[in-house]
Formats: C-alpha cells, sequence, structure tokens
C-alpha cells in the first residue's frame, strides 16, 4: 500500500510540475504576443512661405478657440475671446516680428505652456510664429 501511494504521489507531482510548465509558457506567451504599439503617424511639417499673407482674424484668432475656456476675460491674461486678443496681445505678448522674444510663442500649448488639455500641434505653432515674424499684423 505504502508504494501505491508513494507512486501516486510521485505521479500527482510529476503531472503538477507538467501543468506548471504549461501555465509558465503560456503566460509568457501572453505576455510577449499579446501586447503590441502602434506607431504613431509623424506629423508632416508644412513649411510657411515668407511671402504667404497670414490674417490674424482668419488664421490666428481660430486658433485660440480652446484658449478662451482659461483666457476669456481680464485674468488669467491675456484675453483670448475674438475682438479682445489682438489688443490683448500686441504688444504685451508679442514683440513684432521676433516670435523667439514673444511671450505668446514661447507660452503657447505645447511649446512652454504647463500641462493643459490639449496642445496646439507643430504646424499651428509654426503659423503663430510665422505672423509674429511678418510682422504681428492685426489682418
Amino acid at each position: 500500500m505504502n508504494l501505491i501511494h508513494k507512486f501516486s504521489t510521485t505521479l500527482k507531482t510529476k503531472q503538477m510540475k507538467k501543468l506548471l510548465q504549461i501555465a509558465l509558457v503560456s503566460s509568457l506567451s501572453l505576455l510577449c504576443f499579446s501586447c503590441y504599439y502602434d506607431e504613431i503617424p509623424e506629423e508632416i511639417i508644412v513649411e510657411i512661405p515668407d511671402d504667404q499673407e497670414i490674417s490674424f482674424q482668419n488664421d490666428i484668432q481660430p486658433l485660440f478657440v480652446s484658449c478662451t475656456n482659461c483666457h476669456s476675460g481680464s485674468y488669467p491674461s491675456p484675453d483670448f475671446s475674438e475682438g479682445n486678443s489682438y489688443n490683448s496681445l500686441v504688444p504685451t505678448y508679442v514683440v513684432s516680428e521676433n516670435s523667439i522674444d514673444s511671450r505668446l510663442y514661447n507660452y503657447l500649448p505645447g511649446n512652454g505652456h504647463h500641462e493643459i488639455s490639449f496642445t496646439l500641434t507643430v504646424n499651428e505653432i509654426n503659423l503663430i510664429e510665422a505672423w509674429i515674424n511678418q510682422g504681428a499684423e492685426n489682418n
């Protein structure tokens, strides 16, 4: 009887080891092959020609729509609401023909602004930069 018990225990131990090996291999396979990352598509950066006219009203103001969730009055400044934004920005936040020294350019969402629920795209930031460098006209 003792021999049968010993054989039975050895068989159960071998079966458990085999099951454990199968479970371990299956888990590692799932771990290795179940996760993947989609490639983030590279944004195509559009070059803005120096002679392209950029309109504040038609090209720049629409970029500030999301900004008005916070910047739509006197605090926090500047006021990005339509009709007030240009006078709120120039000359306090925009140095005409000098985007590098312009506070607006240096604190855009996606270009120095603290983390918020959105960022401007590289092309939108480039458009604002070009507008400033072209003289930041109210057109």
